[in-house]
């Protein structure tokens, strides 16, 4: 099988909180599973659609706010999948972030 991913993935467990765009809705806590120069998966007990545009907020020391360069990342949902046997959260969900310009980063 061949890797389409655009970037190389880096494994996480940072904790964040996501909320839509354009919602009341509030903070949903969720944490990374892994990251890259172009985006990130999150564990949550929530699904989200994609398409849907939302803000991640990671801790400021946090690994993933060094390489954006920023704490709050702005980033739309591409997919969304349940995920059988996890202990970490209901669903998958893969985050593509909105025009980032990462900082130079080698993993």
């Amino acid at each position: 099988m061949q890797d389409k991913r655009k970037s190389q993935r880096k494994a996480s467990l940072a904790r964040c909180t996501v909320e839509k765009c354009f919602s009341r809705n509030g903070q949903i806590s969720s944490r990374a599973v892994n990251f890259s120069a172009t985006g990130f998966m999150l564990e949550m007990d929530y699904p989200l659609s994609p398409g849907e545009t939302i803000k991640v907020q990671f801790a400021p020391d946090a690994e993933e706010a060094r390489l954006y360069g920023k704490s709050l990342c702005l980033g739309m949902v591409r997919w969304c999948a349940p995920q059988d046997g996890s202990c970490g959260g209901c669903y998958g969900v893969g985050v593509e972030l909105a025009n980032q310009a990462p900082r130079r980063y080698n993993y």
